[in-house]
């Protein structure tokens, strides 16, 4: 019996040490991954949604019709009305107050309801038919182009590196399925750590626009 209980004992306080974890057996690489996780934005770029290529847009009004366009530029700006309206003298002088700045891109995205359902998406480059049937979506890069020349919006195919996302147009198309306002945000980015696990921009390089349809 008494060997029993010495049994007993040895096994009882083995069980208690196992759960017991020391401060110094934590080591130094899990702090590391901590450190990793950490999202820092250190992008410099202000940017900014604007109408006719000179006033900066907040909320934007429109009457609630079916084939109809909305179109905006966007530039690296959140002036309220810009020098004048031409379009790449605005750019170039707007982008060249930066440095080093190549490497960030222009992304959109939009969140509207249709009844009961939330509808909200990325668009990273030319994707005309994202929101079928509510609207589609044209992308221009019109600071690569001649002056007084005639150019349409961009597929994929017309995408390089060098492409600038300069403008967009909204065409709407079954207006009486969008049930709420539509949030429109223009953000750059420069890789996948702009992103959250669920695909959403987290940086602070954005700008956001209420499209209201009334």
């Amino acid at each position: 019996m008494r060997y029993v209980m010495l049994f007993l004992i040895i096994l009882i306080t083995g069980c208690s040490n196992d759960k017991v974890i020391k401060k110094e057996d934590i080591n130094d690489n899990d702090e590391q991954v901590i450190e990793e996780d950490i999202y820092v934005d250190d992008n410099p770029i202000v940017v900014g949604i604007y109408e006719n290529d000179i006033d900066l847009v907040k909320e934007y009004n429109t009457k609630k019709e079916s084939l109809k366009d909305i179109i905006f530029s966007i530039f690296y700006s959140n002036e309220q009305r810009l020098e004048n309206n031409n379009q790449k003298y605005n750019w170039n002088k707007l982008y060249n107050q930066y440095s080093d700045i190549d490497n960030y891109k222009i992304g959109f995205s939009f969140s509207f309801y249709s009844f009961d359902t939330k509808i909200e998406k990325n668009i990273l480059g030319p994707d005309t038919f994202a929101f079928n049937p509510y609207f589609y979506i044209y992308l221009y890069d019109d600071i690569h182009q001649p002056d007084g020349s005639f150019y349409s919006h961009l597929e994929n195919s017309d995408v390089t590196q060098d492409t600038i996302f300069s403008s967009i147009k909204i065409y709407l198309v079954d207006v009486d399925k969008i049930t709420s306002p539509i949030e429109f945000t223009v953000f750059t980015y420069d890789g996948e750590e702009d992103f959250d696990e669920l695909g959403n921009y987290r940086g602070n390089s954005k700008y956001t626009v209420t499209i209201n349809l009334t």
